[in-house]
């Protein structure tokens, strides 16, 4: 069993520095107001899904939140929103970027994600018709960030402050990340075989199984899928189908903050229906 514990905390102290050094970065992105009015302009834009595809790609939850927050102030389109979603990759990407053996399937998942989001969200905003609000250069607005943590750049902190987040997302997906190697690490040691068998008989219900666990609004989630992956257990369109499902926290932002709940379970029921749809195509045809 410490054979185990020791493998789970070596692999994931590996990826600590990595992860940290990329939150920081995100954190500079999201305390920017200036930078966040003129997305938002670019977002309503020709290009706007696909900035909003890649932006969504970047590894966090933090844009999904802030998609959902931009979309409940009438500032982007629904088609925008989802490409977002459908293009966050949550812990995902760090995940896989980090480990040799996923690395060049880490990228092949950017690139699937980047593309279905911009299909999805082209063909959906065809039909959103709104009327948007745009905000002013110089607003400065609270918003949440990942994690459900509040933002607000016209409060400026010292450097604890600035570092504060990144620290702690850090530290919390490290325990995640401890706790589910040590898990996955103990089911693969006992029923290794048992696990395999059932997943190749199920290969086709996977995708179906893995967009649920997707929709769970939790940053574990995309861990799970991607630990998963990497430990041989589910296949790689399975893995796509659970990614492109998962939005992190926002969907839970967006049922928490919405008045109309009919619209919050239409686009969860479209984020569910396009996993699926593009893990199967991806099993059959790959």
């Amino acid at each position: 069993m410490w054979e185990i514990v020791e493998h789970a905390l070596l692999d994931t102290l590996k990826m600590l520095p990595f992860l940290f050094v990329l939150y920081v970065l995100i954190e500079l992105l999201e305390t920017n107001s200036k930078a966040r009015s003129r997305t938002i302009r670019l977002l309503n834009g020709r290009y706007g899904v696909a900035m909003a595809s890649a932006v969504g790609v970047v590894p966090q939850c933090g844009f999904s939140v802030m998609a959902s927050d931009l979309y409940l102030r009438n500032y982007i389109r629904v088609g925008t929103l989802i490409a977002v979603f459908v293009a966050t990759s949550d812990e995902a990407l760090p995940l896989l970027l980090a480990n040799p053996e996923t690395f060049v399937d880490g990228w092949i998942v950017v690139a699937v994600k980047i593309v279905y989001a911009c299909i999805l969200g082209y063909a959906i905003n065809i039909f959103d018709k709104r009327q948007l609000d745009i905000p002013a250069d110089d607003s400065h607005e609270s918003h949440q960030g990942c994690c459900h943590h509040e933002m607000d750049d016209s409060k400026k902190g010292g450097v604890w402050a600035f570092f504060k987040h990144p620290v702690i997302h850090t530290v919390k997906i490290t325990v995640y990340l401890i706790v589910i190697n040590i898990v996955f690490g103990a089911l693969m040691h006992l029923y290794e075989q048992q696990i395999a068998q059932f997943m190749a008989q199920a290969r086709y219900l996977q995708p179906v199984v893995c967009s649920l666990v997707g929709l769970i609004p939790n940053c574990a989630s995309s861990v799970v899928i991607t630990q998963l992956y990497s430990s041989g257990i589910i296949t790689m369109g399975a893995m796509i189908s659970g990614l492109v499902t998962n939005s992190g926290i926002a969907l839970t932002v967006l049922f928490r903050k919405t008045t109309k709940i009919k619209e919050a379970l239409l686009i969860t029921v479209a984020m569910y229906v396009a996993g699926v749809v593009i893990g199967l195509l991806w099993t059959l045809i790959i």
